[in-house]
């Protein structure tokens, strides 16, 4: 666990900027959470110029803002409160695996455990201001608690993780397949006060989340219809050999309630392990892939836990096989090769070198100040914008896109400057995305800056 530690702390302090690059998702998510923290509002002018962009729940923007409040705005402090959540979700799996398994079994789920922290994939998400590490917190804090019989704890949790993330919904399965088993079985289920105090608060958290929907639910819809026009353009689940992973992880929990004839540990771990391999397989996203070896790894921990509990030999065994075959799984889905992730895996040549020099951003942040109110820059909604949103606030400069929002391209923007921050470090598929003229070559250029509308006042 010291050498997991000490491995997310390299990540964060060695290669800070170059595992991951600055990503345009952190742009959306931090530029909300700064402009909550100094105005109490998440309307950003360089998202859409007319209205609150809603494409994304506000749990994250809302703790970050909370951060910048105590410690002050920087990109360096973003990317640090995925690196400490990181750390959290890392304890909370260790109390998980001191409930669920005993012996020789808890430390071959550590090993797995280490396994799953360590896969770039799920590393990655340490290293970027995205919500991933809050609600993969939440969902195993209500892991944790359901583990403790506290199920309506757990239940509450992933309620509060929806104010996150709409992934929310996929860990909604152990709670619905809890319901229907007592239900069948005819067996209460007891509450108790702090946990009814737990829901309450959850609730309350989401009918907030619902009256500021409703505040802004022009632009909620529009924005809904965004997501899902991008969701749905992919196969539901992955297609036929999504639908057919799903059927085969869930064969796992099933035969657990039919063998143990219990609702208890095993079936938990089983039923989040499906839940979180469910998210990645729907969710299309490149950021998703880490979820594919935690999955792999509760779903082991699930098969470890029956074959500790069932007498029979047969059953024993076929639990042990059940757990190599997971095991398998998360050693191809922890460490495989993706074209999305490969270009920006860590490497010693990104150890001797920077995403962007400290004197480019310097420049860049001296001429940001220099400009009059109201001046319009456009950074090509690259990912860079977080370096700079202290120094726009300071000159009451705007930063922008050069689309209409993040959600809809048409009508572009008409824009004052263009600055292109250019690094070898960018791989060759993001210039797909550079359709305003302004393409990036992969180049260490640095920053260059570009007048675009003659009658401004400035020099770039």
């Amino acid at each position: 666990m010291i050498f997991l530690v000490c491995v997310v702390l390299f990540v964060r302090l060695a290669l800070g900027f170059e595992f991951p690059i600055p990503w345009n998702d952190e742009t959306a998510f931090i530029s909300q959470a700064f402009e909550f923290s100094r105005t109490g509002s998440f309307y950003v002018y360089g998202l859409n110029s007319e209205r609150t962009v809603m494409w994304m729940p506000p749990g994250f923007m809302l703790l970050l803002a909370g951060v910048y409040k105590v410690f002050g705005y920087s990109f360096e402090v973003s990317r640090w409160v995925s690196c400490v959540l990181y750390l959290g979700m890392a304890a909370v799996a260790l109390l998980v695996l001191r409930i669920s398994l005993q012996g020789w079994r808890r430390h071959l789920g550590m090993l797995l455990m280490l396994m799953a922290f360590l896969s770039p994939f799920a590393l990655v998400t340490s290293n970027i201001a995205r919500m991933e590490t809050l609600y993969s917190l939440l969902f195993l804090l209500s892991l944790l608690a359901s583990l403790k019989r506290q199920y309506a704890l757990g239940l509450a949790l992933v309620l509060l993780a929806a104010t996150v993330h709409f992934n929310a919904v996929y860990f909604l399965l152990p709670y619905a397949v809890l319901v229907a088993w007592k239900i069948l079985r005819r067996e209460s289920l007891t509450v108790g006060s702090w946990e009814l105090l737990a829901l309450v608060v959850a609730v309350a958290a989401l009918a907030g989340y619902g009256l500021f929907v409703l505040k802004n639910i022009g632009g909620f819809l529009e924005d809904m219809q965004f997501q899902f026009a991008y969701k749905l353009g992919s196969p539901v689940m992955g297609g036929r050999s999504g639908w057919m992973l799903v059927g085969l992880c869930l064969c796992v929990p099933a035969l657990q309630l039919l063998a143990h004839r219990r609702f208890a540990a095993e079936t938990l771990l089983s039923l989040y392990g499906v839940a979180f391999i469910a998210m990645t397989l729907n969710g299309h996203n490149m950021w998703y892939y880490f979820a594919f070896s935690f999955g792999f790894w509760l779903l082991a921990l699930g098969a470890l836990a029956s074959s500790r509990e069932l007498a029979a030999p047969f059953a024993k065994s076929a639990c042990i096989a059940v757990a190599v075959m997971m095991i398998a799984a998360q050693g191809y889905y922890s460490y495989r090769s993706t074209p999305e992730h490969d270009p920006f895996k860590p490497s010693l040549g990104k150890l001797v070198r920077d995403f962007l020099p400290d004197t480019e951003i310097d420049k860049v942040r001296s001429f940001v100040r220099s400009l009059p109110p109201g001046t319009t820059v456009s950074f090509g909604y690259s990912g860079v914008e977080p370096y700079f949103f202290a120094d726009f606030a300071a000159s009451g400069a705007l930063w922008s896109g050069s689309a209409y929002s993040v959600t809809k391209v048409f009508p572009p923007r008409t824009l004052d400057y263009r600055v292109l921050c250019d690094s070898v470090m960018i791989p060759a598929y993001l210039a797909l995305y550079d359709w305003d003229g302004f393409p990036r070559k992969s180049e260490d250029s640095g920053c260059t800056i570009t007048r675009l509308n003659k009658e401004v006042t400035g020099e770039p």
